[in-house]
């Protein structure tokens, strides 16, 4: 049985890509997008939780890249960007991928721009300007927390919760929790609890804007500003048609997968459950022998 993510309680309250669409597929969880920074063409990571964009350190001094930045043209779809990338070491951030990546795009370039994300099939779009009609079901509020778009939800355990502001995380295949404000409930020898590909844990339900995701694969993250409680990996946004306008701060979410029902639903799918049963009970009652 996999490990819980138990909060603590001081703290608890496809196809070809169509126009303006980018090439992405989904890599043991994680976005990866096909683009080019310069002369620089392959895979990047695509990581909206991320807020500086990197290039990898390998594959910059392989292009005679030596100072800490480099300053070129990202071209990712049909948008020409200009991007300063912080040459780093992504070797942490490869380790477990079949692909090789040449960096990291984040949300400092992505700045002005609605993000339309789909990843089932993956399908990804940016639009500077006048993007398409999207039929939300659901809006929120984004916020920007050190650079990456959060936005609210809340976790449980099933005996301890915590709410507060989450990262839209593109480069993690579950839901984060901060080190800070939650322990894993067992640990053993090679476990890591901060697995961004294969999260070691189980939150009992994760709920965002009045949808309710159970059982939804959890990990710990340690390094995180003191005003986020975590982030949301693909396994929320999965569920999603998701569009993320950064231009005015909001995420809207559409066509949610019938495995995802409103909290209020589920309640009342519940009750009626409960009283069908109590009511069958009482017909049996009825037609027992001495009623």
């Amino acid at each position: 049985m996999p490990a819980s993510v138990a909060a603590v309680a001081a703290l608890a309250a496809g196809g070809g890509a169509r126009a303006g669409e980018t090439p992405c597929w989904v890599d043991h969880g994680v976005v990866v997008v096909s683009a080019a920074f310069g002369d620089i063409t392959g895979d990047f990571l695509f990581d909206l939780a991320a807020p500086k964009s990197e290039l990898h350190v390998d594959v910059a001094l392989e292009h005679g890249i030596v100072t800490p930045t480099s300053s070129d043209t990202l071209r990712l779809g049909d948008q020409r960007i200009p991007a300063t990338l912080a040459v780093a070491n992504l070797d942490a951030r490869t380790i477990g991928l079949p692909t090789t990546l040449n960096g990291l795009i984040g949300a400092d370039v992505l700045k002005g721009y609605v993000i339309d994300l789909r990843l089932a099939p993956c399908r990804l779009a940016l639009w500077p300007r006048h993007p398409p009609a999207f039929h939300a079901t659901t809006r929120l509020p984004v916020t920007i927390v050190g650079g990456v778009p959060t936005v609210g939800a809340s976790v449980t355990d099933g005996r301890t919760g915590l709410a507060g502001d989450f990262a839209i995380d593109t480069g993690s295949a579950g839901i984060r929790v901060s080190a800070d404000a939650a322990r894993l409930s067992r640990t053993r020898k090679g476990l890591d609890a901060n697995s961004r590909l294969s999260p070691p844990a189980r939150l009992a339900a994760v709920s965002l804007g009045g949808d309710v995701i159970l059982s939804a694969p959890a990990a710990l993250e340690s390094d995180l500003p003191a005003s986020l409680l975590g982030s949301l990996g693909t396994q929320v946004w999965s569920r999603y048609s998701v569009r993320l306008d950064l231009r005015h701060n909001t995420l809207e979410l559409a066509a949610p997968q019938r495995s995802l029902l409103p909290l209020r639903e589920k309640v009342a799918r519940g009750a009626g459950r409960m009283r069908g049963r109590a009511a069958a009970s009482a017909r049996r009652s009825a037609r027992s022998p001495g009623s």
